[in-house]
């Protein structure tokens, strides 16, 4: 399937919004809804060009609230413009913090991106299909029961890995890169620049899943809810990709929002084994307009 969708224009001056670490509110867990997720979320959305670009690294099930994830755990870290790569080398648990720190060599837009070892699994086809709908995999748990795709066997072997994406502007001007494939197993395309994007806006974006878009994909997206809220899950969107794997997702309010999804797939040369794969996309929305 070839991809789709143009990518607006982006405006040359970035937008100094601070995303804090830190915020006063909290989101409660629900099992279906909220899975152990690993995130990033940068100290600011734009950084001065003498700077160095610092990222939290944390999971758990109340965004942006979690634990660290250790060093060890980390397979893959970069930093990703839209025509480079560097590899982040600097890496440090501080508080409930994974830290992250790399300074680019030229200004522009780049994806902070990490991927955790995966961990593998031997259950039944049900403890296998339990595990995705408590981890955020509920929709992909119906495809593989829809497709019959445990038929004949008595347990299955899994891989699962934990992916996460953020975006910067580091300096002023320099090339966008908010639409640069960066190679992870699943990942989010936004179709519109997600460091322009306010309440009230539609967010566009394409999930891909080893390279290809994913139709009928569920996604799940939301901001940070108030600690107040009594029915937290009713302030997450939840949405199924179209036809040409995207979404478009309202924003409500403003302040980080958080993407997330899950994608199953077979392990090549590998019969009765699967590679799990899930992905978050942190962005922040700013004020309306």
């Amino acid at each position: 399937m070839n991809r789709t969708g143009e990518a607006a224009p982006r405006s040359r001056m970035p937008r100094a919004a601070v995303v804090p670490i830190l915020v006063a509110s909290v989101l409660v867990a629900a099992s279906t809804v909220f899975a152990h997720d690993f995130w990033l979320i940068p100290d600011a959305s734009w950084i001065a060009g003498d700077s160095t670009v610092r990222t939290s690294g944390r999971s758990g099930t109340r965004f942006p609230y979690g634990s660290a994830v250790q060093p060890a755990r980390v397979a893959d870290a970069r930093i990703v413009g839209a025509s480079s790569q560097m590899k982040i080398t600097e890496m440090t648990v501080e508080g409930s913090s994974l830290r992250l720190a790399q300074k680019p060599a030229t200004p522009g837009q780049y994806l902070i991106v990490v991927g955790l070892t995966p961990r593998t699994t031997r259950s039944t086809p049900a403890g296998f299909a339990r595990f995705l709908r408590a981890e955020g995999g509920a929709d992909e748990a119906t495809r593989l029961e829809r497709e019959n795709a445990f038929a004949g066997r008595d347990s299955v072997v899994f891989h699962s890995a934990s992916y996460a994406a953020t975006i910067v502007q580091f300096g002023m001007g320099g090339p966008a890169a908010y639409s640069v494939n960066t190679g992870q197993p699943l990942q989010f395309i936004p179709l519109v620049d997600p460091t322009h994007v306010h309440v009230g806006d539609t967010f566009h974006v394409r999930i891909e899943g080893n390279g290809r878009p994913l139709a009928n994909t569920g996604v799940y997206a939301n901001g940070v809810l108030d600690s107040a809220a009594t029915n937290t899950a009713a302030a997450t969107v939840h949405l199924m990709t179209d036809a040409k794997g995207v979404v478009h997702i309202p924003l409500t309010r403003d302040g980080p929002w958080i993407i997330r999804a899950a994608y199953v797939s077979p392990k090549k040369g590998t019969p009765g084994e699967w590679d799990v794969a899930r992905a978050t996309y942190v962005f922040p929305v700013g004020a309306e307009h």
